[in-house]
């Protein structure tokens, strides 16, 4: 069950550099074959300064930079093992670009347990990520929503004969 005292609780910042490269990756990973999103020349024919980051790249600043955030997440109580991705969510305040380090800082805005139809609970946390810039400017803010399904209690070999 999860303890909703957690509920504001602010996570140590993290750091994260966006790369060209990565941003190819990603696109090429989803097929999102947009040439902006590959080339230089071609977002720049675009109008745009360089590539800029795809609408989905945010949910890998999360994976890059805050790689503690298992052990975080576990800190606070929750059991890191039975996290399922539940929904994700952007508000972009300005362009991002290769060469920007983002600095995020995560607060846990949510937490509830539901009863599933099966008698088991399940935790819904949802946390905020604030993203600024080298120049400390706000340029994102992304909204998670994890599910922390109950594990069911091992059934004794005893029990089953």
């Amino acid at each position: 069950m999860f303890d909703t005292s957690k509920i504001g609780h602010r996570f140590a910042p993290f750091t994260t550099e966006v790369h060209r490269q990565k941003i190819h990756e990603l696109t090429t990973a989803i097929g999102d074959d947009n040439p902006v999103y590959h080339s230089r020349e071609a977002a720049q024919a675009q109008g745009f300064p360089d590539v800029p980051i795809s609408p989905t790249t945010p949910t890998m600043f999360s994976f890059w930079g805050a790689r503690q955030r298992g052990n975080d997440l576990g800190s606070l109580g929750i059991n890191v093992k039975g996290i399922l991705h539940g929904e994700e969510e952007y508000e972009y305040l300005a362009p991002i670009y290769p060469g920007e380090t983002l600095t995020g800082v995560t607060t846990v805005v949510d937490g509830k347990t539901r009863q599933g139809r099966d008698g088991l609970s399940m935790d819904i946390i949802t946390t905020e990520t604030e993203y600024t810039n080298q120049q400390q400017q706000p340029v994102l803010k992304t909204r998670s929503t994890i599910v922390i399904r109950e594990q069911p209690s091992p059934v004794s070999k005893e029990a089953n004969t």
